[in-house]
């Protein structure tokens, strides 16, 4: 083995390396500018409380626009209203559970739950 011709080599892998690093992270940027753009509309006059998606490109939405509460239909070429939702006793159902928080947990959470599940079970793993 040559000496001097390993630090060449080295030296254009770690190149190669941090050039395809720097692009990895130039295209993540770009696309979270882009996604803030286009993104869900969540401001005080307009604010999307639930979306349930029936297929490619078709999904309900369920918006509130200052105050009032509207059910959409979303296809890939039109936006239909279906219903406006007026009454009192639907409007107070839909309060309490969109104040309950019927959020799904963050991703970080079922990394945990399946990091502890995978370990539990391998033979190398010692409980505390």
């Amino acid at each position: 083995m040559n000496s001097p011709d390993l630090i060449p080599s080295f030296l254009k892998m770690i190149s190669a390396l941090a050039i395809t690093l720097g692009i990895m992270l130039i295209t993540i940027y770009l696309l979270k500018k882009a996604i803030k753009r286009t993104g869900v509309i969540n401001d005080g006059f307009i604010k999307i409380l639930s979306t349930k998606y029936l297929g490619p490109k078709n999904s309900i939405m369920l918006i509130d626009i200052l105050g009032d509460i509207l059910v959409i239909g979303v296809s890939s070429n039109q936006i239909s209203l279906l219903t406006k939702i007026a009454d009192d006793d639907s409007l107070e159902k839909l309060n309490s559970i969109h104040v309950k928080g019927d959020k799904n947990p963050p991703f970080s959470d079922y990394l945990m739950r399946y990091k502890t599940k995978i370990f539990s079970r391998s033979p190398f793993y010692e409980k505390e």
